[in-house]
């Protein structure tokens, strides 16, 4: 079991539950796609990159887990970005 997982069944909500199947569904797609882009964010991402999700998953993770949300170091790295990087990463998913 997933870290996405087991603080989904800790918290025990059908919101948790389905939250922590997306976030190990997100992870394993932001995974691959750093792994594409040799770990860099870049030219390399386009319209449907993980990284544009990344900040909403964030948000809804402290919303439903709490301060446990911050156990999640994976998501809070790309999920918690500077707002600059948010606009960059914003721009190419609407071009």
């Amino acid at each position: 079991m997933n870290l996405y997982r087991s603080l989904g069944a800790e918290v025990g909500t059908l919101e948790a539950l389905d939250l922590a199947r997306r976030l190990a569904a997100w992870h394993d797609a932001m995974v691959l796609h750093n792994r594409r882009a040799g770990g860099t964010r870049g030219d390399f991402c386009e319209h449907d990159c993980p990284h544009v999700n990344a900040q909403m998953l964030w948000i809804e993770a402290l919303d439903v887990f709490g301060h446990r949300a911050h156990e999640l170091g994976f998501l809070r790295t790309h999920g918690a970005m500077p707002l600059e990087a948010r606009g960059r990463v914003a721009a190419r998913a609407n071009a």
